[in-house]
């Protein structure tokens, strides 16, 4: 009886200290607020999540394994340390993600859309960038998708029975929209996806007939799928402002309030200027590089090279192998040269065989459309020199081809973040236009190189991809895909005209002492 008194004596003693200990804390919630004013929070964490939205959010696989990375990641890596606090991410659906955040069991989401309805459960961050929703389509579909208003097309939709793609818990910069993907009326149109990567997979398919998202994140998913010439975009005009969500159970306001004053500052800084660099830039080239006209394009820039390297060999009486190896080597071997310099995973040249199957297919034309020729000149018992013919030819091919690898270059610069980009942008872009061509005139033992004559040749592709590079460097805020277009044709057709002129306009290259002189 003494022991059993004893035992409950400790058990009331125990819970009456649970209790006072809980009613001085606050007795509710606010216990789990860890960010008190009067803390240090530098070893602090908030709860964050995060899902696959490239480039914003994405794992990335470097020589040191897979991390997580993308824009909105490396921001809010640099605003948290900032303020001192760190930022633990899981994987989750977005949709799952808000639903933590309204009952706590996250304290963070980043790129958040600020509606009426979240702000009850959520504060928000002053806006740290734009989004700009897009349709992305089949370029062979069927449905008419013309518009003059988000009115119109969502009629068009609805008419047409047009299956549209939504991200789950997506909110766009346009009420109507937002109303029609919420009105369960719509549900025989409506298609809800967890990320980007499914929705192209669908559209792919047939499944859908279309799906709308960021046009970054679209444009991104559909360059790592290779799909570019498949998809076209058709630009909706809705901008909208994102932020930082905060879950108003468990993150005070004052370090919301800290947050802010840090967008604020770091907005202007050039720190953020380079994040936007590394993430945004490589998508819009990569997706123009993989668009149709610029596909063209590098077919008629390695059609060119390899009628430069058959009028070499025709002039040189080479072998159809050795043909073969002239046309191909300014062709690719720029290109290869400049991957496995830049340690790239994956070598272009092996990615895009088609290529390579037109460097055979024009080399075998023009080897006997040559021999073909110099059959009816013995036959005919003609003895007119051809070598001005193909010192024209030659400079035609070599020029196009260059001009056309210029562009290419620059981009593997921006794709591999190198820096300074007006250094590496010009180095790569000589070498893609250049290094195959060098290694041919080597390979040829000729007591000249085409590639470094006497007129100004390499120095051009320098040049021009410097122009671009700064073009590129002075665009970073006002980045538009059809602007950079404009931007690629204007270089390709600089560098082309340029070369011409330069060779038919005998503009000397600079050297140590005049002919004269030597």
């Amino acid at each position: 009886m003494y022991i059993f008194n004893i035992i409950t004596k400790i058990i009331i003693l125990t819970v009456c200290q649970y209790l006072l200990s809980s009613v001085a804390l606050g007795g509710n919630n606010k216990t789990e607020n860890l960010f008190l004013e009067n803390e240090k929070t530098v070893d602090k964490k908030l709860r964050g999540g995060w899902s696959l939205w490239e480039p914003y959010q994405f794992y990335e696989f470097t020589h040191k394994g897979k991390i997580l990375s993308g824009m909105d990641i490396r921001i809010a890596q640099a605003l948290s340390r900032d303020v001192k606090i760190k930022i633990a991410y899981e994987e989750v659906p977005w949709s799952q993600h808000l639903d933590d955040i309204r009952d706590g069991k996250k304290d963070v989401a980043l790129a958040a859309t600020h509606t009426e309805d979240r702000e009850k459960y959520a504060y928000f961050s002053t806006p740290y960038r734009l989004e700009e929703d897009s349709l992305f389509v089949r370029h062979n579909t069927n449905k008419d998708i013309r518009f003059n208003s988000i009115t119109h097309l969502l009629e068009r939709i609805k008419a047409q029975k047009f299956k549209l793609g939504v991200i789950e818990g997506s909110r766009y910069g346009n009420s109507q929209l937002n109303s029609f993907v919420d009105d369960s009326a719509n549900n025989e149109v409506i298609f809800n996806f967890s990320n980007s990567v499914d929705a192209l997979d669908a559209l792919i398919e047939n499944e859908i007939d279309g799906f709308i998202e960021d046009r970054m994140v679209g444009t991104s998913t559909i360059s790592n799928h290779k799909v570019t010439r498949d998809i076209k975009e058709v630009s909706l005009g809705i901008k909208i402002p994102v932020h930082f969500m905060f879950s108003k159970k468990t993150v005070p306001i004052e370090l919301v309030e800290r947050f802010n004053q840090s967008i604020e500052e770091f907005s202007r800084s050039d720190k953020y200027e380079d994040i936007v660099r590394a993430y945004i830039y490589p998508v819009i080239l990569l997706h123009t590089i993989d668009s149709e006209w610029f596909y063209v394009m590098g077919i008629i820039g390695t059609i060119a090279f390899s009628i430069s390297g058959i009028s070499i060999a025709a002039r040189d009486n080479a072998t159809l192998f050795g043909t073969l190896f002239f046309a191909m080597l300014p062709s690719m071997g720029g290109s290869v040269i400049r991957d496995l310099l830049a340690s790239r995973q994956e070598i272009e040249l092996f990615l895009t065989p088609i290529y390579m199957y037109y460097v055979i297919l024009t080399t075998l034309i023009g080897f006997f459309t040559v021999k073909l020729l110099n059959y009816y000149r013995t036959k005919l018992n003609k003895t007119s020199n051809l070598n001005y013919f193909w010192d024209h030819l030659l400079l035609i091919g070599d020029s196009l081809g260059r001009a056309s690898f210029v562009v290419t270059g620059v981009a593997v610069a921006v794709v591999e973040k190198l820096e300074p980009l007006m250094l590496w942008g010009a180095f790569f872009a000589f070498l893609t236009a250049n290094g195959g061509g060098i290694v041919r005139d080597i390979l040829r033992k000729k007591h000249y190189m085409v590639c470094i004559d006497k007129t100004i040749n390499p120095e051009i592709s320098i040049i021009w991809g410097i122009i671009f590079s700064i073009y590129l460097e002075i665009n970073l805020h006002s980045i538009d895909p059809a602007h950079i277009e404009s931007a690629v044709i204007f270089v390709v057709l600089g560098a082309f005209a340029t070369r011409i002129l330069t060779h038919y306009l005998k503009i000397p290259n600079l050297r140590f002492k005049d002919k004269k002189s030597s």
